[in-house]
């Protein structure tokens, strides 16, 4: 039965017993009214205990309905206050129990509808709150920068493996922990937090501070900066400190190109200032009146050469200039015989090969294809490579030249008896500014050639390698497409 048919039955039953008191009472008045004689003692008490019992009757239902309803009423909602409460509390409870099929059953039916999709709704939630946790935390992971966290209170929460590594500490020997107390042992750290006493952030005028970590391969250099945390209130505009972030950016590439490129202003600076004392020197010889007509003529011819090598080493960074902005390399591609490339090659360097007594061995097969590609450029980079050969081979080495059909391409070769290039320098060498640390030869080139070379090759369609072992000589490969 629902809770509102019993409370009518109620209501009811006492209305029905307070009509018959009434009626029983309005009948007998009306009897005595319309001239009842001679009441007898009998029907007195008969009267009498009719409205006794009809009072006592609506008395006692009375009594039972002031009782009972509320607590037919209440009960129910007070069981269904606990089953909600437990079902918001900690407990395993997930559902509300529905002990009948009136208004509260029904009540607690729509509650259980709404806690079952509410928990739909909490598992999407959660399933995408651990989606983006899982995806933040393979980001900070798979960083290749150190990454240290810092609430307001100075403990650490959150590092990155790279941190890790690189203050030596694992993963549960910072996290949780005061950045202060491991600091205390570990030195790195110690310095690590020193900017951050001195107010040193990311954003100021001060440059940030580079670190080096010696037990680390090759000392690498990191550079650290530290951004405070901001976060928010609730209130429009207001933000409370929460903490800082120290990140540590691996900045040894830069640190390289830095060193690279001061040896190379030195290199440069030498290079230069040979040919000009030379040509000061010949100027000076040429205007002394005693200097005769042959002596004069040798010294004109040294000028010529001094000014010949500084024109190619502004070309080269001519070449250079214009790489770099974007230019690109402008080709007069035709059709042209390798033999003859190599011709122009080996008379340009006649000169330094006699200097030394090499012994040049060209390997040039009959019926060789013609290939396409810029006579000019080729034969800049053949000399270019004969001349690295020549400058870092021993006297009186033999110095081969080998030219062999490779598919539908051509493949020059230049195989000098030099020291030879270890393994992990084969890229390197072709890089700006770049060469073999240690490497030292008469006459140090600027380290562009090769990285031009490179350059003039890949515009024609082919590529320049390597294959060398340090002790065994080096051979120099280009290859150049074979005209269709």
């Amino acid at each position: 039965m629902s809770l509102k048919l019993k409370i009518r039955f109620s209501v009811f039953l006492l209305l029905l017993l307070l009509l018959g008191l009434g009626g029983y009472a309005f009948f007998t008045i009306n009897y005595l009214e319309n001239g009842a004689h001679g009441i007898e003692q009998h029907d007195f008490n008969v009267a009498r205990s009719t409205v006794l019992a009809f009072l006592l009757a609506g008395t006692a239902v009375g009594v039972v309905m002031m009782v009972r309803l509320p607590r037919v009423v209440v009960r129910p909602l007070r069981r269904l206050t606990v089953d909600v409460e437990k079902v918001a509390g900690p407990g395993p409870a997930t559902r509300v129990g529905v002990g009948r099929r009136d208004e509260v059953g029904s009540v607690a039916t729509a509650v259980n509808r709404v806690l079952s999709q509410a928990q739909t709704d909490r598992r999407a939630t959660l399933a995408e709150l651990f989606t983006e946790r899982n995806r933040m935390d393979s980001l900070v992971r798979s960083l290749d920068e150190g990454l240290l966290l810092l609430d307001e209170h100075q403990t650490i929460i959150l590092a990155n493996p790279v941190a890790c590594d690189l203050l030596g500490l694992r993963q549960t020997e910072l996290e949780g922990q005061p950045a202060a107390v491991v600091a205390e042992k570990n030195e790195p750290l110690r310095e690590l937090l020193a900017p951050l006493a001195a107010h040193n952030l990311a954003g100021d005028a001060v440059p940030d501070p580079v670190f080096t970590f010696p037990h680390k391969g090759e000392a690498p250099h990191y550079q650290l900066s530290i951004s405070p945390i901001e976060l928010s209130t609730g209130e429009t505009g207001k933000t409370v400190p929460g903490g800082h972030i120290f990140c540590l950016r691996n900045v040894s590439d830069f640190k390289k190109l830095d060193e690279v490129k001061s040896g190379f202003l030195a290199t440069i600076s030498h290079e230069l200032k040979t040919p000009l004392a030379s040509i000061k020197l010949s100027l000076m010889l040429l205007q002394n009146d005693r200097t005769d007509a042959a002596q004069r003529q040798k010294l004109a011819a040294g000028i010529g050469e001094e000014t010949q090598r500084l024109l190619n080493m502004v070309g080269q960074l001519i070449d250079v200039a214009r790489l770099d902005a974007g230019a690109g390399i402008k080709l007069d591609v035709q059709k042209m015989k390798l033999a003859d490339v190599i011709g122009y090659a080996t008379q340009t360097v006649h000169p330094q090969l006699a200097d030394k007594q090499l012994q040049l061995d060209i390997q040039v097969p009959d019926g060789l294809p013609e290939v396409q590609g810029d006579v000019e450029k080729t034969t800049w980079v053949l000399i270019n490579l004969l001349s690295n050969a020549i400058r870092y081979s021993p006297t009186a080495a033999p110095l081969v030249v080998r030219v062999l059909p490779w598919g539908e391409m051509v493949r020059v070769s230049v195989e000098d008896c030099g020291p030879g290039i270890p393994a992990e320098y084969h890229k390197r060498i072709f890089q700006r500014f770049a060469g073999v640390p240690g490497r030292t030869a008469k006459g140090n080139s600027s380290g562009l050639g090769l990285s031009i070379s490179r350059e003039f090759i890949a515009a024609q369609g082919g590529t320049l390698w390597v294959e060398s072992q340090p002790e065994r000589g080096s051979r120099f490969f280009f290859t150049l497409p074979v005209v269709a």
